[in-house]
């Protein structure tokens, strides 16, 4: 049976069993060779600053000299122009999140907006993910297959695969041995002290992210010594829960996350699937397309399975609300493709058709840690109680999802390793109070369990994940690793506030900004620019590139502007700054026709037109 599938509530942090293992551990490892960088290399490597390198790892930590893991790593390294200090590793989530990527996606911007320039960070898949030994339990075809079945079949086609599917008695554990037992997170934290040590560093500092502040945890745990400092942001304590608050919290948050994004969609123009009802019309398209699938351009099935995972992924971002609503809207007139691209994101399905690790990984990590749910006495009332708390996440569960175990018997004896950090580094715990997948109760039981210099911090916002997405958590980050301290009790950040049209704009030459005016909302959206960075304005303009920087240039020479360009370079690679005041710097950048088109084999719905460069004005205070 295609087990992957058969969770509850699919997501990021997963509700547990609560099992004890604290003791204080010594790495077996403290004479692992110094760790050899070099220039990443292979299918889409990262090109500097990035470096990678690798660290052998035991399968089983009880057999150090057996069967070993390669454990990926990537790094950008420490600046020279300032004083090292020290390591920090991240971890992105999951279970099964590759830190890897998430190090070549966001780890520049950590470094600019954190000043993080004096840190080597280092991302690593964890063991039994995507570069580390990815574990596959199903292969590409049978993902493609039955990752979205409809398991309630209303036709032959949809019933002979419900059938199949119910057939097969596979387990992950015929397909990939018993070592499977092995690939918890008790040991993906050995695995970072062994990084640790081929690091030369005596303390690590560290930022997880939602089950990687879980990770976080385990690891001060084992190794108090080694912790010079730790962000965990929307952190996820599997500690402490009653039976029904396992099954509950994760439901009620997206439940609650559902309701706003339903809330913003009834009132904002923006949003492109607008309702007198947004709740009702989402149902009447749940509804149609699990009676008939819609058909994507590359053939693919697009039913009610897609259009619900789709969902879920966009409730972690705000940011991803508009796009949720465009593809909702275009599914509704029988184009399916985005809701379909949205739904492969959050699977981890590539536009070539393969499948990183995520799915089999998240399963394989999540029982080999002891993360099984009790099933409750009575799955009658459970259910009654998801449907009272949440209505619309809980749609299609039924009280035999409830009789068999998600974790298939060799996880059976699984422990929950429970955390208990009794060192002296300072913790910097984040919660959001609208946080969906991690709701903020977590952050509150994580805040008790992680020493006596932990802090809580609490963000208004909504969204999952706070780092690089608040200006406030960002400086209170900075905070924790630079200088090791921690906020004051009770401090509580508020989402940031857009940046309005400086007093200074009107003094622009009017020359200078020509072109046809794009709408704002739908480029910032497209270019992923935040309007609480900077106030932007953007313009479609069409010509010889030089030609056209040319007459920019001498409108802003003509008004005694003053300027950081040169006349004769285009400011296609970084920006170039005006002012007729100090202060008041005005930045340009120009997308070049060609980068223009080639976006648009990937997003044909781009609001530039044909033929034109991007220009964008910029305030960014």
């Amino acid at each position: 049976m295609f087990c992957i599938r058969l969770v509850v509530f699919a997501s990021v942090a997963i509700t547990t069993l609560s099992c004890s293992s604290s003791s204080v551990y010594e790495s077996v490892n403290d004479n692992v060779g110094e760790i050899t960088w070099h220039v990443c290399s292979g299918k889409n490597a990262p090109e500097a600053p990035f470096e990678c390198g690798s660290v052998y790892v035991p399968v089983d930590y009880d057999n150090p000299d057996g069967d070993k893991i390669s454990i990926a790593l990537v790094r950008i390294p420490a600046s020279t122009e300032k004083e090292y200090e020290g390591v920090i590793l991240l971890n992105p989530g999951g279970p099964g999140g590759s830190g890897f990527d998430f190090l070549v996606s966001i780890g520049e911007d950590l470094v600019e907006k954190l000043d993080l320039k004096s840190f080597d960070l280092i991302g690593f898949d964890p063991r039994g993910v995507d570069r580390s030994g990815g574990l596959r339990c199903y292969s590409d075809t049978e993902m493609d297959k039955f990752l979205y079945y409809d398991k309630t079949p209303d036709d032959d086609k949809e019933q002979a695969l419900f059938d199949e599917n119910e057939k097969d008695e596979s387990t992950c554990a015929e397909k990939l041995g018993s070592s499977i037992r092995f690939y918890s997170t008790e040991n993906i934290a050995r695995d970072m002290d062994v990084i640790r040590s081929g690091l030369l560093v005596k303390k690590i500092n560290y930022l997880g992210i939602s089950y990687g502040t879980y990770l976080g945890g385990v690891y001060a745990t084992l190794f108090p010594d080694r912790v010079a400092s730790m962000v965990l942001d929307a952190a996820f304590d599997p500690q402490g829960d009653t039976l029904e608050e396992r099954y509950l919290t994760q439901a009620a948050g997206f439940e609650k996350a559902f309701a706003k994004w339903v809330e913003w969609c009834e009132k904002e123009t923006e949003c492109k699937f607008q309702a007198t009802d947004v709740a009702r019309k989402w149902d009447a398209l749940y509804s149609r397309l699990d009676k008939k699938s819609a058909i994507s351009t590359s053939g693919r099935d697009v039913n009610h399975e897609v259009m619900m995972s789709a969902t879920k992924y966009a409730l972690y971002s705000e940011f991803v609300w508009p796009s949720l609503a465009n593809a909702l809207q275009e599914a509704e007139e029988g184009k399916p493709d985005s809701l379909l691209k949205l739904a492969d994101l959050d699977n981890g399905r590539q536009e070539d058709g393969t499948y990183l690790t995520q799915r089999d990984s998240h399963y394989l990590i999540h029982c080999a840690s002891g993360f099984q749910r009790p099933l409750p006495k009575n799955p009658r009332e459970i259910v009654k109680k998801l449907e009272q708390v949440a209505p619309w996440y809980s749609r299609g569960i039924e009280t035999s999802d409830f009789e068999e175990p998600w974790c298939e018997e060799i996880f059976k004896e699984q422990k929950l390793f429970e955390i208990n950090y009794q060192g002296n580094a300072p913790i910097l715990i984040i919660g959001g109070e609208n946080d969906p997948a991690t709701p903020i109760r977590w952050s509150e039981e994580m805040f008790l369990n992680m020493g006596t210099n932990a802090s809580l911090l609490r963000f208004t916002g909504e969204g999952h994940s706070q780092i690089l997405g608040s200006k406030c958590v960002d400086a209170i980050a900075k905070d924790l690793f630079i200088q090791k301290i921690v906020p004051e009790p009770n401090t509580v950040c508020d989402p940031d506030k857009p940046i309005l049209k400086p007093a200074w704009w009107t003094d622009i030459p009017r020359d200078a900004m020509f072109g046809a005016i794009l709408n704002t909302k739908k480029v910032e959206g497209f270019l992923g620019h935040k309007n609480t960075d900077s106030y932007s304005e953007f313009r479609a303009v069409p010509g010889n590139l030089e030609e056209v920087f040319a007459r920019i240039y001498r409108a802003f020479n003509n008004a005694d502007f003053s300027s950081d360009c040169d006349a004769k370079i285009v400011p296609t690679e970084k920006p170039c700054f005006f002012w007729e005041l100090e202060g008041n710097y005005l930045g340009i950048i120009i997308f070049s026709e060609a980068e223009i088109t080639k976006w648009k084999l990937e997003q044909p719905d781009i609001p530039i037109p044909d033929g034109s460069h991007l220009i964008i004005f910029y305030y960014w205070p």
